[in-house]
């Protein structure tokens, strides 16, 4: 990689410089209320009406004057006649004065001159005359014209990001249009040889860009910005430079996609290279991320973001959206919570960890497990439901650890599955995969976690179940053998060293060249698509990929 990660830039320090370098926008426009759901307001709003807009009645019942009915009890009530009767939507009408009362629904108008509401349930009505057996004070049951908000009142302060609650308040004032700071234009560039547009027949050799798709989708998830995608570039000097060169002239910011390393195809660097000021910083001691570039063609913000999946999109959660919204004078922050680690967590020392996090909610308490594979693992995102930035000063976060987690959504699960992959989980009920985790954990580790009463369920594989007398034990016998595109094989493919499949397999299979695959699904796929000759795995793949299966034996669960 030659000289440029040499000097790599601290992750705190490559935060401060994009927030130092982000100019604050003052431009804005004036839109429909309707549209203003996550868009910042550019002006303190102040109410043009009192909230509510007239004194309504809070219960079904009678308008009266309350010093006609101020000793009225059930040994001495008080009698009035009824006068009227008023609907929701009308205005207010004149109370016709003492010793009458008047009909009023919930959220009626109060007649001009009555001071007090009296619940039906407190009356009775005999023809035209009611009965009232309590007394009551004055402004009972009535929400006075501005006792939520008063006319002049400030109700949004400038640089607020506007949810439902804002825009329920705004409306019931009367507003309908609102000044907000503009939409921020972003164009997206990706780059490399090797991608092809998802919906493509596959080649041999290329990968469906998932990056700017998922970019894309996010920006557009949080209407705050203008998104234009300039699509794929091969790895071409020219062309990227005038791809560039055009998503800045019309673009805030510009996100490249790739080619950030230091190959012989990687562009990205040089191209950046030749604008003033140019690049202000080229690698940061991120795991993932490192080859995160942050350069400026004059006032022009340009992002250059790594090819891998996972690392292009943990640098944009933590380094760039949060940055972005610094330019509309905003705070972004997720939504955090505060978790237990329930095993070490892998670090890396000297660097910035952007972990990847299974979060389980337990007796009002969340514990996190890791979500573990490689930067180009782009599932590994799907099975998260959060993320935490942690500055690693050992290679371990010791388990029961206290950790920040930024959380993606609120939906965290409370059924612990622990144990081995099984094709039992894809087959539980719909309910309980959606409520549920899934760590997989090897033999001892099982052993250990049951001795705790930690999970709700566990998956084994192996011929010695253990007994435990927190769980009961039901054995699921699951057919598994040989799945292949010839007999006759050089190359084959079983489950990882210390899975329960491993040990059934690994002396059943008459070669020396083996691939160590994470899923049992994982090895029908390389047989259909032929990147092995023979694998071992469970009939019900076989079935799925529409393979040649020869049984074994059951593997009993």
């Amino acid at each position: 990689m030659g000289l440029i990660f040499h000097d790599l830039i601290k992750f705190d320090d490559a935060y401060k410089i994009i927030n130092e370098n982000m100019e604050k926008l003052s431009d804005s426009e004036i839109i429909n209320l309707s549209e203003a759901y996550n868009r910042i307001s550019a002006e303190d709003i102040y109410s043009k009406n009192n909230l509510p807009l007239y004194s309504r009645s809070q219960v079904d019942g009678y308008a009266v004057i309350s010093s006609d009915i101020k000793d009225a009890s059930y040994n001495n009530p008080v009698k009035l006649l009824l006068s009227g009767e008023t609907f929701i939507g009308e205005t207010p009408v004149n109370h016709p004065g003492s010793g009458k009362c008047i009909k009023v629904p919930t959220g009626g108008a109060i007649p001009i001159g009555s001071d007090a509401m009296v619940p039906f349930e407190d009356t009775n009505i005999n023809g035209n005359t009611v009965i009232f057996y309590k007394s009551v004070p004055k402004f009972n049951e009535i929400s006075n014209a501005g006792i939520d908000v008063i006319k002049g009142e400030k109700i949004l302060n400038k640089y607020t990001m506007l949810d439902s609650r804002h825009i329920a308040v705004l409306a019931a004032t009367g507003l309908d249009k609102i000044k907000v700071l503009r939409k921020i234009n972003i164009g997206i560039i990706s780059t490399g040889n090797e991608l092809i547009y998802p919906g493509d027949n596959y080649i041999d050799g290329k990968i469906y860009d998932s990056n700017a798709m998922a970019i894309e989708s996010e920006l557009n998830s949080l209407n705050n910005f203008n998104v234009k995608n300039y699509g794929i570039l091969s790895d071409d000097y020219e062309l990227i430079k005038n791809a560039i060169d055009k998503s800045v002239n019309n673009n805030d910011i510009t996100i490249t996609i790739g080619s950030t390393s230091a190959g012989d195809k990687d562009m990205v660097y040089k191209i950046l290279g030749e604008y003033t000021p140019g690049i202000l910083f080229h690698g940061v001691r991120v795991k993932p991320g490192k080859p995160f570039i942050f350069a400026k063609s004059g006032k022009k913000i340009i992002f250059g973001l790594p090819g891998f999946p996972v690392s292009s999109m943990m640098i944009l959660y933590s380094l760039i959206i949060p940055n972005i919204f610094s330019i509309f004078n905003y705070n972004y922050n997720y939504n955090k919570i505060n978790a237990y680690t329930k095993e070490n967590f892998e670090l890396h020392v000297g660097n910035t960890d952007l972990l990847l996090i299974k979060l389980l909610k337990k007796d009002k308490k969340y514990y996190a497990y890791q979500v573990h594979g490689n930067s180009g693992s782009i599932s590994r995102i799907m099975r998260a439901n959060g993320f935490s930035i942690i500055n690693s000063t050992s290679e371990y976060l010791k388990k029961n650890t206290e950790i920040k987690v930024n959380i993606f959504n609120n939906n965290i699960p409370d059924i612990l599955i622990y144990g081995q992959y099984s094709p039992l989980i894809e087959d539980m009920p719909y309910n309980i995969r959606l409520k549920s985790i899934f760590i997989e954990s090897g033999y001892n580790d099982i052993i250990r976690s049951m001795e705790n009463n930690e999970a709700d369920l566990y998956i084994l594989n192996y011929k010695n179940n253990p007994e435990n007398k927190n769980y009961d034990i039901i054995k699921i016998g699951t057919p598994y053998g040989f799945v292949y595109s010839k007999r006759n094989y050089d190359t084959a493919a079983i489950l990882y060293k210390g899975s329960g499949l491993y040990d059934y397999s690994y002396d059943k299979l008459n070669t020396k060249n083996i691939i160590y695959l994470d899923n049992p699904n994982i090895i029908a796929d390389y047989v259909k698509n032929k990147r092995c000759d023979v694998g071992i795995t469970y009939k019900n793949y076989a079935e799925y990929y529409n393979l040649n299966f020869d049984f074994i034996d059951n593997i009993y669960f």
